[in-house]
């Protein structure tokens, strides 16, 4: 009797965990819902800032002259102040400090200071006209978020520093994009380096989680609506083809253009970085004249308008905006690159959907959307699960969704094999962007991270 007592006291503590495993799990829950909290804020207020800008550049197409190479260069003056290493996407300084050698710059990439500057700046460049999105940035917010938690919560694996990170930047995409299934997705196809990761109950709750609170305030919504257009892969085949193998090319080639352009510029960046960002944002504003503000923002409005049938595409706009997105990243400002690619995968899809009579043209600009991004960030589950989600999960165009987007990826790397964010989580590594170099400096005076 004494023994059968014990042997269910020992069970029912197995069952239940012991507090370590109640702490953690208070941890990643607390971290999630602030992880929402914060995305749908970002959210509000990027878009009332992209509205902003684009409410003055209605009043006048000469505003940007002026606003654009100021705001830009305001947001370089801010960030090589007080916040260097909150330049760029952000996915890749998620990348670095998820390897175990590199665990010393978490508290430089995950810090509170990068949550503010990160937040504010990236809504500084969109309230200038720069074309650069704001789910990259989420990512970094997540993962400094829950990392945050976990300090303050001070637990004490190892391991758990990683799956916070990963669940953090995870529930920033699921967050940013109102899309819990995507968050799980990037998780498993860009984070996470582990099948007990990938796995894990926990995270994946903490993904859910975030989404809930997006959802709960800002409600149940699709950002691109329910676009009517459905595509026959059987019958289409040759329109999704020609389309993924369109946005393959001209994707890779993107990506090759971003690593090889940003290579260059960063010796002459590091002497002169205001000159770079000048120059740059005189090709933000000339791109812009010469489409009529269209390559300006995120580039979800034009994609919207794409998908509503409200305007027709040309050739030059997915060619200018991908300029536009090129030119903003090399100025170092934090941006993201999902939205802008979605976008000009939608002006591709809209130019060859007009090729192909009796085929949907909504249904090839979807399509399109999904094969630009996975073929710039060579991650098609995860681009077409974004798509599909964005748009109402629309299961009827599965098929073409997904065979455009691995047919796109599978073709970029003719023109650059590496996958864009790893390739610029390299560039950290190698020691190149004034981020790292100040990382060194925080963690020779203050010390690594022992935790």
């Amino acid at each position: 009797m004494r023994y059968y007592l014990f042997r269910t006291r020992r069970l029912t503590r197995r069952q239940l965990g012991t507090m370590q495993d109640w702490k953690m799990r208070v941890v990643f829950w607390i971290g999630a819902l602030l992880v929402g909290l914060v995305t749908v804020s970002f959210a509000w207020v990027a878009e009332y800032c992209a509205d902003l800008f684009f409410q003055m550049q209605r009043q006048s197409s000469l505003w940007p002259i002026l606003i654009t190479p100021l705001g830009m260069l305001l947001v370089t003056a801010i960030m090589r102040r007080t916040g260097p290493e909150s330049q760029g996407s952000g996915i890749p300084q998620v990348l670095v400090v998820l390897k175990q050698r590199y665990h010393w710059l978490r508290p430089t990439f995950l810090s509170l200071r990068v949550i503010v500057t990160k937040f504010g700046l990236t809504c500084l460049g969109l309230l200038c006209g720069a074309s650069i999105g704001r789910e990259g940035p989420s990512v970094q917010i997540g993962a400094a978020i829950m990392y945050s938690a976990g300090k303050i919560g001070r637990l004490q694996q190892k391991y758990v520093d990683t799956s916070l990170i990963v669940a953090g930047g995870a529930a920033g995409v699921s967050a940013a994009f109102n899309a819990p299934l995507a968050g799980i997705v990037f998780a498993i196809e860009e984070l996470a380096g582990s099948f007990e990761q990938r796995t894990s109950g926990t995270l994946i709750l903490a993904i859910l989680l975030s989404g809930v609170v997006v959802l709960s305030i800002a409600g149940h919504y699709s950002y691109f609506g329910h676009p009517e257009g459905a595509l026959d892969l059987t019958h289409d085949w040759l329109a999704v083809g020609v389309a993924a193998l369109v946005c393959g090319l001209l994707g890779g080639a993107f990506s090759r253009m971003l690593i090889a352009g940003s290579r260059f510029l960063s010796p002459y960046a590091r002497n002169h970085p205001y000159r770079v960002v000048l120059l740059c944002a005189l090709v933000v504003v000339f791109l812009g004249l010469l489409t009529g503000g269209a390559t300006y923002g995120s580039g979800y409005e034009q994609a919207r308008h794409l998908l509503s049938g409200e305007s027709q595409g040309d050739w030059f706009y997915p060619l200018a905006k991908m300029g536009a997105t090129l030119v903003s990243y090399f100025t170092g400002m934090p941006g993201g690159l999902f939205s802008p690619s979605l976008a000009a995968g939608a002006g591709i899809g809209n130019v060859i959907g007009g090729l192909f009579p009796g085929v949907s043209v909504v249904g090839l600009t979807l399509v399109a959307m999904a094969a630009f991004l996975a073929a710039v960030i060579q991650r098609p589950i995860t681009s077409f699960v974004i798509v599909m989600e964005l748009t109402g999960n629309r299961h009827d165009i599965l098929l073409p969704l997904m065979a455009g987007a691995f047919l796109a990826a599978a073709v970029s790397k003719i023109v650059w094999l590496k996958p864009l964010y790893d390739s610029l989580a390299d560039r950290l590594q190698e020691g190149e962007g004034m981020a790292l170099d100040r990382a060194r400096v925080v963690s020779t005076e203050g010390g690594d991270d022992k935790r």
